[in-house]
């Protein structure tokens, strides 16, 4: 079956469209995990501007992950959330907006982790000028080239997807408007786009992650030099944290756009991996990096102890 104009038709999102009868546990569930991203993450942000002993690089780019994760969530969730309320129809032009600002986020999600693997690497590697190679400068130009590649990282991407006739359906089987789950409603040829995206991965993702593979693999000899195990756990807990999330991350984005999916139970798989990307890690990002670290939750005790005397008052 062809169907119409979905520039002016739009789309529907599916979501979790399968599980009739628990749309609304769902609702109040995936709300639930919103909200304490977002607190989670805000929380993070203030008690590292509030404390000048977290005034350190690792800090800083803690702070602009939990920004982006703050981003990232907000720009699912909303849409996401009303498809359990039966309302799931989605513009043309929000849909496309939605994918372009997803596509620069989780690009900017694994450059910014790449970054931090260098903050790790240096922290591990040449403690000593830690501070002189990452100043205060070198911090603030790397933040910002990570966001500008980000923000024009789609643009080639969605200049050749827009062209595209979406005339199978007018359904995404998915939680928000991903580029799979689009290509796969289109009646037209995809070659151009899935060249574009297999340029980008070798010219942008495949480097990331190589640097970030070398970072990990030149820490690790480090930390097996050291002669005490003490002194071998402490500098491992430092980036333990980091390497979890970006296993998760690069796990997460493998399973997603390199494992083929043809058929429906396909797609829901997807949509359940999707979850650690637009939920789970958003989530755990504040507490296994910072929340359960020594030098934060003494900040927030102080966060607490100073609005306790500021009450009394």
């Amino acid at each position: 079956m062809v169907y119409g104009n979905t520039t002016k038709e739009g789309f529907i999102l599916l979501g979790f469209s399968e599980y009739i009868d628990s749309q609304v546990l769902l609702f109040f569930g995936f709300l639930a995990a919103y909200s304490i991203c977002i607190l989670e993450n805000i929380l993070l942000i203030v008690l590292v501007c509030l404390n000048s002993q977290l005034h350190t690089p690792m800090y800083f780019f803690l702070c602009n992950l939990s920004f982006l994760d703050i981003c990232l969530t907000t720009l699912i969730h909303p849409k996401f959330l009303l498809t359990f309320l039966n309302m799931r129809a989605i513009s043309f032009y929000e849909c496309m907006g939605q994918l372009y600002l997803y596509i620069g986020l989780q690009s900017l999600e694994y450059l910014l982790l790449t970054v931090m693997s260098y903050d790790r690497y240096v922290a591990i590697c040449d403690p000593l000028h830690y501070n002189i190679i990452l100043n205060r400068k070198v911090c603030v130009t790397l933040s910002a080239v990570t966001w500008l590649i980000s923000l024009a990282d789609p643009a080639p991407i969605m200049h050749f997807l827009t062209k595209l006739p979406f005339c199978k359906s007018r359904k995404i089987n998915h939680l928000f408007c991903d580029s799979v789950p689009l290509l796969q409603l289109s009646c037209g040829s995809i070659t151009k786009v899935g060249i574009v995206i297999l340029i980008e991965v070798a010219g942008l993702a495949l480097p990331a992650f190589t640097f970030t593979l070398y970072s990990y693999i030149s820490i690790i000899s480090v930390i097996l030099k050291i002669q005490s195990a003490k002194g071998r756990l402490k500098a491992f807990s430092t980036c333990s944290s980091h390497l979890t999330v970006v296993s998760m991350l690069y796990l997460t984005l493998t399973c997603i756009y390199f494992v083929p999916q043809s058929s429906n139970t396909s797609l829901n798989n997807s949509k359940t991996v999707s979850l650690l990307n637009i939920v789970l890690i958003p989530m755990l990002n504040p507490v296994l990096y910072s929340l359960r670290n020594k030098d934060v939750k003494n900040a927030f005790l102080k966060l607490i102890k100073r609005k306790r005397i500021s009450s009394k008052k």
